[in-house]
């Protein structure tokens, strides 16, 4: 377990101490994307109030949602950043966790930020919308990877088969941008907030347009899906990408297990929104969201007790 529970029983008929957690480990992203600073803001925010109950806490980069919800449910971690449907699908043991079933035990604390499904081109390749990518090469990642799912989402929408793209899960260049600016591939897709470090670097060092999802397409995954959201990728945010992007958005989001202690998800919780403010100025991510929205948007488990208890004193349920 990550989770290091300590019980020091006196004997003699004295009163035992405390529980003490010592570890907490929040599973995040990969290096270069946004879940692995956001999860090291929580972290920073959250460990003067985890130091009173002997704590620290930690960041573990990860491959994403799907390996977080994983290790989360094998007890390998303590609090985990997941895509809002996919959430919804561990908690009901649906889409890639089918066979492993229901993870009832899922808790959700908060939601942080919307993610946008966020489609990098060559701006050479003339894609302009989803529906050029009809006989492209597209970066999707692993079999299991959340962009893949995220890619699959949309192709269904739009009636594919999957056969209309020709999918590429490896690359040689040093990293996603070099790799779509030396032409391994004519596409790469992301769900990700915004700015995102990758998305502006791979813009910087070649011309690269981000591709849009018409809105009848918005319409229909929302109207499926509560899940899915219409958003907007501002004008601007990218070099060469002046004009606002549509695109479906889902939300990034904070779990847990029922088994983590109340006052430890308290405290997380607590810091965070008492900091929410900072986080604003500091970033266009973090103004995504409402507050009121952070406590009901894309959360599919039952909110933790530890969580719920800080909305209770602060009347945002």
């Amino acid at each position: 377990m990550a989770v290091v529970l300590v019980t020091v029983v006196v004997l003699g008929g004295e009163a035992g101490a405390a529980e003490k957690q010592e570890t907490v480990t929040i599973a995040s992203g990969r290096v270069g994307g946004l879940y692995h600073p956001v999860g090291g803001v929580i972290c920073k925010l959250a460990q003067e109030s985890l130091d009173r109950h002997g704590a620290s806490c930690t960041v573990d980069i990860s491959g994403g949602s799907i390996p977080n919800i994983k290790d989360l449910r094998k007890g390998k971690v303590d609090l985990a950043m997941v895509q809002s449907d996919l959430q919804q699908d561990a908690f009901a043991g649906t889409g890639p966790f089918a066979d492993e079933g229901p993870f009832e035990k899922l808790r959700s604390v908060f939601a942080l930020y919307v993610e946008h499904f966020t489609v990098v081109a060559r701006e050479d390749k003339d894609i302009e919308t989803f529906e050029d990518l009809k006989g492209k090469r597209v970066y999707v990642g692993g079999t299991t990877s959340s962009r893949r799912d995220a890619a699959d989402v949309l192709m269904e929408a739009h009636g594919w088969t999957g056969e209309e793209v020709s999918f590429v899960s490896e690359f040689k260049g040093a990293n996603l941008a070099e790799a779509l600016c030396e032409d391994e591939f004519d596409a790469f897709v992301y769900t990700i907030g915004y700015p995102n470090p990758t998305v502006r670097e791979t813009t910087m060092l070649c011309d690269a347009n981000l591709v849009k999802v018409a809105d009848p397409i918005l319409e229909k995954l929302n109207r499926e899906n509560p899940f899915y959201v219409g958003s907007v990728i501002p004008g601007g945010t990218y070099r060469g990408n002046p004009r606002d992007v549509p695109t479906v958005g889902v939300v990034a989001t904070l779990v847990t297990t029922a088994e983590v202690p109340p006052e430890v998800i308290y405290e997380i919780t607590k810091a965070y929104f008492e900091n929410l403010g900072l986080l604003q100025a500091l970033s266009p991510l973090f103004l995504s969201l409402t507050k009121t929205e952070m406590v009901k948007t894309g959360l599919a488990a039952p909110i933790h007790e530890g969580a719920l208890k800080y909305f209770s004193e602060v009347g945002l349920k």
